[in-house]
């Protein structure tokens, strides 16, 4: 049962990182646009992803809660599932940093 959370919120925890990158970079786009004089349908296609990125999160919280990882693990109950995985993953960091770098086994 754990390998197969461990799964499940490695693709959920890897969801979250693509969407904070994607933030990251609609943020970026956003900050060099309002440097320069732009067409309007430029920044109209900027909200558009903006609005498409909101949607996206919102999926993804649906994606999250469909997991249904209270039922599938009861003996979670009580547990903040998110804040474990979390301090879980800052574990598994600072182990791979010991060992010399990410992706390096110890």
């Amino acid at each position: 049962a754990p390998a197969c959370l461990k799964k499940e919120l490695n693709s959920v925890l890897s969801l979250q990182e693509q969407t904070e990158a994607i933030d990251y970079a609609i943020h970026s786009l956003q900050v060099e646009l309002s440097k320069v004089d732009v067409p309007k349908e430029l920044l109209k296609l900027l909200s558009n992803l903006q609005q498409m990125q909101k949607e996206f999160k919102e999926q993804s919280e649906v994606l999250y809660s469909l997991l249904n990882i209270h039922d599938s693990f009861p003996e979670l109950v009580g547990m903040n599932i998110c804040k474990w995985a979390i301090g879980s993953f800052l574990e598994w960091d600072k182990l791979d940093q010991a060992a010399g770098g990410q992706e390096q086994n110890l």
